[in-house]
């Protein structure tokens, strides 16, 4: 049941609910008025036991089989509609994974692998602790082969490993938090999860699933 949905269903009852209490109070006053002066209630004589032991008792038998009706009908609705909503759930969370990444990418990747993932270069690159090291342009890879340059390998975990720990002595930086980058598991997963998306042979793959404290687990 979508958000909009419970929204609309809650904002009817709380209005019938609203419209019933002024009912009532309204009921409660004009009898009050019509039959004049009273006892407070605490005043008042309560119901006998014969009263209690009948009808009044009868009502609330009937009340409670019928709350046992309903949720005997309504759970085994509920629990077999539960896998059908986990998964549209889960969908809607990676498709959202995936936008998430392509923001990602094209905010911090684009500039060197190209704003279509497509590969591209990195101008006067000086490899780090080189003496006499020159400015070199240096090619950076097509994101979207990464399945043909690891044919061999998962490439959800090639990205992974690749974006956590950077490619030293290349122009690739480490990203990942725990090795001393700016991005945290939950940036790299989303940004892995939008390369799959990508990948030129359109193979459907498993994508990533956030685990915190727990590295990573494919769906």
């Amino acid at each position: 049941m979508s958000r909009t949905t419970v929204l609309i269903l809650a904002v009817v009852s709380a209005i019938f609910l609203f419209v019933a209490l002024i009912l009532v109070v309204s009921s409660a006053r004009e009898k009050a008025r019509r039959a004049g002066p009273s006892a407070p209630p605490s005043r008042r004589p309560g119901p006998t036991d014969e009263a209690l032991e009948g009808p009044l008792l009868e009502k609330y038998q009937v009340a409670g089989v019928a709350l046992t009706v309903f949720l005997a009908v309504l759970l085994p609705f509920l629990y077999l509609r539960e896998p059908v909503r986990q998964k549209a759930a889960a969908e809607k969370e990676l498709t959202e994974s995936v936008r998430l990444g392509a923001a990602t990418y094209h905010e911090f990747c684009a500039r060197c692998h190209g704003p279509e993932a497509q590969g591209g270069t990195v101008k006067r690159y000086v490899t780090p602790g080189v003496k006499g090291a020159k400015p070199t342009d240096v090619a950076a890879p097509d994101l979207r082969e990464i399945h043909s340059r690891h044919p061999d390998d998962d490439a959800g975990a090639v990205a992974w490993t690749a974006i956590q720990k950077g490619r030293p002595p290349t122009p690739m930086p480490t990203w990942g938090v725990r090795y001393g980058g700016p991005m945290n598991d939950q940036q790299i997963t989303d940004l892995v999860n939008y390369l799959l998306s990508i990948q030129s042979d359109d193979k459907e793959r498993p994508m990533l699933e956030f685990e915190a404290a727990a590295g990573r687990r494919a769906i």
